[in-house]
């Protein structure tokens, strides 16, 4: 005799898709932080690269002045933004000024009159070094959520790195692009009260509001 293969019954097809159903929730969460960890990871990485690009370029000694002999921009004397995913050609020349923003003094802030004269052409220098030193593409921010506590509505939009007036580059990740000005929203106020941090310094230091 032939036996007839009748399949699952309904109950059974019932008590699988419960313990699917369960599974998935118990992994789901787990996965969910596994890959936001892996994000803000390859974050901290752009930025230790933007570092690195940043330094490398003010190796030169006239753009080392350009980025700190100027006056101060807020806390700094010369931010750069990083504008995320643009691409330049093999070597870096294409696109440069989209790639990199940067936000430098006036040049008649400058006592060096060879930087005053040169001033535009070493703005240019520096676009191009930073945007070749860094690659190809401009790296994007990959971690989208909300990066502080969760009452922040804001998400972070691109890299910025910072020179100071001693040549020290800090890179954080921002939620705005900044303008002429860049003073990071971090810390905790005269109140005692946490500040929502609009902006995290990934690079040398990784804020404790990131992680």
């Amino acid at each position: 005799m032939k036996k007839t293969n009748k399949g699952f019954s309904l109950v059974e097809l019932i008590i699988v898709i419960a313990i699917m159903a369960i599974l998935a929730g118990a992994i789901a969460p787990a996965l969910i932080r596994y890959i936001d960890k892996s994000r803000k990871s390859n974050d901290v990485t752009a930025a230790k690269s933007i570092k690195t690009a940043v330094e490398t370029a003010i190796g030169n000694e006239m753009l080392y002045e350009l980025c700190t002999a100027g006056a101060a921009i807020g806390d700094y004397t010369a931010i750069l933004v990083v504008e995320p995913g643009v691409k330049t050609d093999k070597s870096g020349t294409d696109n440069t000024a989209k790639c990199i923003t940067p936000i430098l003094p006036a040049k008649d802030s400058f006592t060096d009159e060879d930087i005053q004269k040169s001033y535009t052409t070493l703005t240019e220098a520096l676009q191009r070094e930073v945007a070749t030193n860094i690659g190809e593409k401009m790296p994007k921010c990959k971690y989208k959520k909300n990066a502080s506590d969760k009452k922040s509505s804001t998400k972070p939009v691109c890299f910025v790195a910072t020179v100071s007036s001693k040549g020290t580059v800090s890179v954080f990740i921002c939620t705005t692009k900044p303008t002429n000005k860049y003073e990071p929203v971090k810390g905790i106020d005269d109140g005692g009260k946490e500040k929502l941090a609009k902006d995290f310094e990934l690079a040398p230091n990784v804020s404790s509001y990131y992680q």
